[in-house]
C-alpha cells in the first residue's frame, strides 16, 4: 500500500503538460504497490485538478483509489459529498470532534500528511494552508514533489 497526499493552492489552472506528468507519476507509483491510495481535501483548484488526474489514471491502473478526506461533518460538507458521489471511491472522516472548526482543515491536512508516503503539491508562494501543509510534510521527512518547481525546469 502506498498513500499519496495532494496539496496546492486554491487558485490553480492546470495544463496538459502537468496533467500528463501527474497521471504518469500515479501510474508508475501504482505499479509499485498492490493499492495506491490518493488523498485529497477537495478544496480549490489544485485539489480538483489532482482528483481528476487520479480519476484518469484509474483507467490505466485499476489499483488506484481516489479518496476525499473531509475535516468535519457539517450540512454543507454533506451536500458537497453528495456532489462528489460516484467521483471519489471513498470519503474518509478522521473524526475531529474535539478540534475547533477553525482548525479542523489544518488538522485534516496534517492527518493526511502523517499517513502519506509521498506528498505531491503545487506551491508557488510560502503562505496559506497549502504552503503550511507542504512545509509540515518537509519537517516530518515525507518525500515531496512540488509540481510548480518541476514545471519551471
Amino acid at each position: 500500500m502506498i498513500i499519496i497526499t495532494f496539496c496546492g493552492h486554491r487558485y490553480f489552472l492546470g495544463n496538459t503538460e502537468l496533467k500528463e506528468r501527474l497521471i504518469n507519476e500515479l501510474v508508475i507509483r501504482a505499479k509499485q504497490t498492490e493499492t495506491l491510495f490518493c488523498y485529497s481535501g477537495g478544496y480549490g483548484g489544485f485539489d480538483r485538478f489532482a482528483a481528476h488526474c487520479v480519476k484518469e489514471a484509474q483507467a490505466k491502473a485499476a489499483n488506484i483509489r481516489n479518496c476525499l478526506v473531509i475535516p468535519y461533518l457539517t450540512v454543507s460538507f454533506q451536500e458537497r459529498v453528495k456532489e462528489y458521489n460516484g467521483f471519489f471511491d471513498e470519503v474518509i472522516y478522521p473524526a475531529f470532534e474535539s478540534v475547533p472548526p477553525k482548525y479542523a482543515i489544518i488538522r485534516r491536512n496534517e492527518w493526511m500528511v502523517d499517513r502519506a508516503d509521498l506528498l505531491i503539491a503545487y506551491i508557488t508562494h510560502g503562505w496559506g494552508g497549502a504552503a503550511l501543509t507542504y512545509h509540515y510534510a518537509k519537517r516530518k521527512g515525507i518525500p515531496t514533489v512540488n509540481l510548480a518547481e518541476v514545471r519551471k525546469t
